[in-house]
């Protein structure tokens, strides 16, 4: 979880949770742990944030083929995630700053 706070802070926490069980679900050999977040991150965003199931039932696109048109999407969900937009709140003026 601390991972995830760190390096995607606009992961959604219900998300968080779901990654942080796979990824401690799992022996990654030879991996660290930012590269299994990565990889579950993935997977996570291409079945449940795009098409990709559904284009691979309807046997529309080869494994490949789905995984390439959704990549784009893939990327731009978690590039959101690393770099959330800065919400700026305006500061209302007190009668001293008027």
């Amino acid at each position: 979880m601390q991972h995830m706070r760190i390096h995607h802070p606009g992961c959604p926490k219900k998300t968080c949770l779901t990654i942080a069980a796979r990824v401690s679900a799992r022996e990654w050999k030879g991996l660290k742990l930012g590269a299994a977040v990565g990889i579950e991150l993935q997977k996570h965003v291409r079945h449940s944030l795009t098409d990709y199931d559904e284009l691979l039932r309807s046997k529309m696109m080869t494994r490949e083929e789905a995984r390439a048109f959704v990549a784009p999407r893939v990327d731009e969900v978690l590039r959101s995630w690393r770099n959330p937009s800065i919400k700026l709140r305006l500061a209302v003026p007190t009668r001293d700053e008027t």
